[in-house]
């Protein structure tokens, strides 16, 4: 990972993910992070989920979890956690830039909402 802040588990960082092949997210858009800050330094990456405003087929699908502005620090991120398109990111390699933290309900959400799309009870 580039030098730079270290990613944790509940910044929020905006990122631009291009390259991107097929229907995966393309443009500027902020992500979440959702692991720990010493396995994000240990592997160089950190595991993230983008957030969007638009994505009403993920909505309808049930794999977003909603952000308002009550959920982050900063209070006016608007839109949805896209859980499904977890990826691993050099934020710092990307050029991304750390925008606020997220609420612990938001990120608890997000974690639950992981779980079920990869084990489903």
């Amino acid at each position: 990972m580039a030098q730079g802040r270290i990613p944790q588990r509940g910044d929020i960082w905006h990122f631009d993910p291009n390259p991107i092949v097929g229907r995966e997210l393309k443009d500027k858009h902020y992500c979440i992070v959702i692991t720990v800050e010493k396995l994000n330094n240990a592997l160089g990456v950190a595991i993230c989920c983008p957030i969007s405003t638009v994505a009403a087929g993920a909505r309808s699908a049930g794999v977003t979890v909603a952000v308002g502005p009550m959920d982050t620090e900063r209070g006016d991120l608007r839109g949805v956690v896209l859980c499904h398109q977890v990826r691993a990111l050099d934020l710092n390699g990307r050029g991304a830039t750390f925008e606020t933290v997220a609420e612990e309900g938001l990120m608890q959400e997000v974690i639950f909402k992981l779980t079920n799309l990869i084990d489903p009870q």
